[in-house]
């Protein structure tokens, strides 16, 4: 994932038309690294389909 992370990085910045410094883009390509990895534990998550709201919480 991580070379994905920098391809799309590159491609992501030159669409942009913004530039990375050299010395950042590893950092900022481990950080959407790390940002798709959660993506994609919370993609297929459904809700529960209950007709009961939650119960409310009051300490």
């Amino acid at each position: 994932m991580e070379k994905d992370a920098e391809a799309f990085v590159d491609r992501a910045a030159a669409v942009l038309g913004i530039a990375i410094d050299p010395a950042l883009r590893p950092g900022v390509a481990t950080n959407f690294a790390q940002f798709m990895a959660l993506f994609e534990r919370i993609d297929g998550f459904e809700p529960p389909q209950s007709p009961d709201p939650p119960a409310v919480y009051r300490p």
